[in-house]
């Protein structure tokens, strides 16, 4: 499906997004030829229902959807259509489909890539949270979209108050709303929001703009060590690009990803009971505070921020490494002027943050960035192979 109307709309758009959760489980059951007919049913069932609600489909990625309606009532009626469909459909090779859905509406703007159309905007962003913290089946809506709905909902369509939900991009929590639809199952576990999973990672005031490539690579680097340190000049934005990691990855670390904030430490002596603060771990009687914090931890899988080690070098290597050594699921986020110098650690240099020219926020945004700011990042090392 690609988008192939005369004009798309601009403004303030309602935005779905849209995914078959464990698509990949699909795959590797039924082997690829036969999921190609799975697709072909569920990409049919989305063709009509844009189709009868004038959406607009702007992308698709594998069985991913992104569309854009000029009605939010539209939208969610899409949306009911697609879920009814799903939910009744005979699947081609006896396959389990549950589609996740994401309804959001705000200001977005339509531009030109070479693929055909593409749409950019922070609303944007916000809209893909909201259905990414979706389950199989069920479809979320934004408060900004359930005020204007909630009178003109269609029958058997009703709304259900799911709270206030904080996301990746940490910036203020939103309130959730879940659609109910007559025929459909409407009972799910938890949302899948940062608040599902312990942490304390701090919210933001601001949007995190600029940084898209620069927070792939580094999620992509982080996969592979146990110990990342951001590196780069003060001011150069480690600090906001490790948050942003630290919650874009949230979802691999049962156990939390717990924020160490040591600006403010001054002696050095005082680094392992500001860790053991953050994870919330009392010292044992009889065992110093670093082995307290060992012993905790050693059976947990979880992500430790230390921000800003640059003048604590020495006390923060070393707890690091008995941590690395002897609790073998806690992986170790730095931000630094410098390398903490322990064995295994990977260090990625952040460069200070340049405006983009408006003609280039689009670029930004395109694949073939990875690979340029890869080749930028060469110079990542590792320690002590």
């Amino acid at each position: 499906m690609s988008a192939t109307r005369a004009a798309a709309p601009a403004g303030t758009v309602t935005m779905l997004f849209t995914d078959i959760e464990s698509s990949s489980e699909g795959v590797r059951t039924l082997g690829p030829d036969r999921w190609e007919a799975v697709l072909e049913r569920h990409s049919q069932i989305i063709r009509e229902a844009l189709t009868r609600y004038d959406g607009f489909a702007v992308r698709t990625e594998g069985d991913s959807l992104f569309a854009v309606f000029t009605k939010p009532s539209a939208a969610v009626a899409a949306a009911a259509a697609m879920q009814r469909s799903f939910n009744e459909t005979t699947w081609p090779h006896d396959a389990s489909v549950r589609v996740r859905m994401g309804v959001h509406t705000g200001e977005a703007r339509p531009a030109s890539v070479a693929s055909g159309v593409d749409y950019v905007g922070f609303e944007i962003t916000r809209a893909a949270r909201i259905a990414a913290a979706a389950h199989g089946g069920q479809v979320l809506l934004s408060d900004t979209t359930e005020s204007l709905v909630r009178d003109a909902l269609a029958p058997g369509l009703a709304l259900r108050e799911l709270g206030e939900h904080r996301f990746k991009d940490l910036v203020r929590p939103q309130r959730i709303y879940q659609l109910l639809i007559d025929g459909v199952p409407d009972s799910f576990p938890p949302l899948r929001s940062l608040d599902s999973t312990p942490n304390n990672l701090p919210t933001q005031t601001t949007t995190f703009v600029g940084r898209e490539r620069e927070l792939a690579v580094a999620i992509e680097l982080l996969g592979a060590t146990r110990l990342l340190t951001l590196t780069g000049p003060g001011g150069s934005g480690k600090t906001r690009l490790a948050l942003h990691l630290a919650a874009d990855v949230l979802d691999r670390y049962p156990d939390g990803a717990w924020l160490v904030e040591l600006a403010s430490v001054t002696d050095p002596a005082a680094v392992g009971p500001a860790v053991a603060s953050a994870v919330r771990v009392g010292e044992r009687p009889g065992r110093t505070i670093v082995d307290s914090i060992s012993a905790a931890l050693r059976s947990r899988e979880l992500l430790l921020v230390m921000d800003n080690c640059e003048h604590l070098i020495a006390a923060c290597a070393a707890l690091t490494d008995v941590l690395l050594r002897s609790c073998p699921r806690v992986v170790v986020l730095a931000t630094s002027r410098e390398g903490l110098n322990v064995p295994g650690e990977r260090l990625m240099p952040v460069p200070s943050l340049r405006v983009p020219e408006s003609d280039r926020i689009i670029a930004l945004a395109q694949p073939e960035m990875a690979t340029a700011l890869s080749e930028r990042l060469s110079e990542t090392v590792t320690l002590f192979p």
